[in-house]
């Protein structure tokens, strides 16, 4: 059987997860967001805006599993990633906190800073999220559905 593979990518702090620890890097900067992230990597961040959505898929990506695991001519069709700007030792806590929630995917990119877009151009993903306009240039990033997630920290106007 040759299926079609859906791939669907998400931004991690104010998508999936709150932006808990993005407040504390745009508040008080890199130095304290690392310690913050440090004394709390065992600690699981609430579910963002998508949180609920995101867990929704995974279940869908469990029975994916299970029924690859009973028929090895299954194809999946679903594929998910989280690409996060979060690096060393900040990227503890995300999968502490996707781990905790029970979730299934595919790829977890942790680029510390790296553009997005050389990901997303690779991946060519059928529809990305992300909280932060600068991830979404699509100039950067060609025939890729992009979705704007208005909320958190990152999208509060300039004071």
């Amino acid at each position: 059987m040759n299926s079609i593979e859906i791939s669907v990518p998400f931004d991690f702090d104010g998508v999936v997860a709150n932006d808990e620890a993005e407040r504390v890097y745009k508040e008080r900067g890199i130095k304290e967001y690392h310690e913050y992230e440090n004394q709390h990597s065992s600690v699981p961040m609430e579910p963002g805006p998508l949180g609920d959505f995101f867990t929704k898929i995974s279940s869908f990506q469990k029975l994916e599993t299970e029924k690859k695991r009973n028929d090895d001519k299954y194809e999946k069709i679903l594929k998910t990633a989280i690409i996060t700007a979060r690096n060393a030792p900040a990227h503890e806590r995300a999968i502490n906190t996707l781990n905790s929630w029970g979730v299934e995917m595919d790829e977890m990119f942790i680029l510390g800073g790296i553009d997005k877009s050389r990901i997303l151009e690779i991946m060519k993903p059928h529809l990305y999220f992300d909280d932060q306009m600068d991830n979404l240039d699509t100039k950067a990033v060609k025939n890729t559905p992009l979705v704007h997630i208005p909320f958190g920290v990152a999208n509060e106007e300039e004071k």
